[in-house]
């Protein structure tokens, strides 16, 4: 079980922070808080479905991943319905990291090769991308401890020098 003041990955709100516990009612709940841009939303969540939630990365994995960031590789998924596709990556993104990661990566990647192409990339990728990417910093900031303004400007950093050395 999570501990007060513990992280944990929601599959649906990201990163949300244990406040308590409640067990007068008919089910025990956790009450957790999660942070949407600059309000904060305080959730329920039926202890029966806790298996559900995980924790959030650590120090050291999140360090990791960003030091390696490179090394991850692209998502090689594909489906001939593009529904089916971005079905499939928001799956991942409920995961949390590295998967949060790992989609962002695959997004721009086929975003710059439709474009590269002189195509236009599926609408879904933008829409994907920002999700994974907002969950990505969030959950990347709260393991080290930092601002999301200064994970993203990390992030970017290590996004450009990986573009950079992939042309």
């Amino acid at each position: 079980m999570f501990e007060i003041g513990e992280h944990v990955i929601h599959p649906g709100q990201g990163v949300c922070t244990v406040m308590g516990f409640d067990d007068k009612g008919p089910a025990p709940m956790i009450i957790l808080e999660s942070k949407q841009g600059h309000a904060k939303t305080r959730l329920m969540y039926p202890v029966a479905q806790s298996d559900r939630l995980h924790a959030t990365v650590s120090r050291e994995e999140a360090q990791d991943l960003i030091d390696h960031y490179d090394a991850i590789e692209c998502d090689t998924f594909t489906e001939r319905n593009s529904s089916l596709e971005e079905s499939h990556f928001k799956q991942l993104i409920k995961q949390g990291a590295p998967e949060t990661i790992r989609v962002a990566k695959t997004m721009r990647h086929r975003i710059r090769e439709a474009e590269r192409h002189d195509k236009k990339p599926s609408s879904y990728y933008a829409r994907v991308l920002k999700e994974a990417h907002k969950r990505s910093v969030e959950e990347l900031a709260v393991a080290l401890d930092m601002s999301e303004d200064d994970m993203e400007a990390i992030l970017a950093k290590r996004n450009e020098a990986y573009e950079a050395s992939e042309n």
